[in-house]
């Protein structure tokens, strides 16, 4: 079964709080957390310290991106099909069409 056109296949950190992610439709899209971050809460640690940030890895199980403390953002969010709870638009750059 191949992945679905939301499922998070590659996460790369770029600068800021910029991340390059491929999806499983072969889409790769560059995303700007830095508003979401902002917020702080769950995701102070992540905005604090760039260490934290760059430790974002794929979680395959679920499809999505995850830090450290199990902090994860829903793929749906990161591909730019549904806003963020918090209502904060994610900047972003389509780098490759699906």
């Amino acid at each position: 079964m191949s992945p679905s056109r939301t499922t998070v296949t590659h996460v790369e950190p770029l600068a800021g709080y910029w991340l390059r992610l491929a999806f499983g439709d072969g889409a790769v899209h560059e995303v700007d957390l830095g508003g979401l971050l902002q917020a702080g809460g769950v995701f102070a640690s992540i905005r604090d310290d760039r260490d934290v940030f760059e430790a974002v890895s794929v979680d395959r199980e679920f499809g999505t991106i995850v830090w450290p403390g199990d902090i994860d953002l829903d793929p749906d969010v990161l591909r730019g099909d549904q806003p963020p709870a918090s209502g904060r638009v994610l900047p972003r750059r389509v780098v490759q069409p699906a």
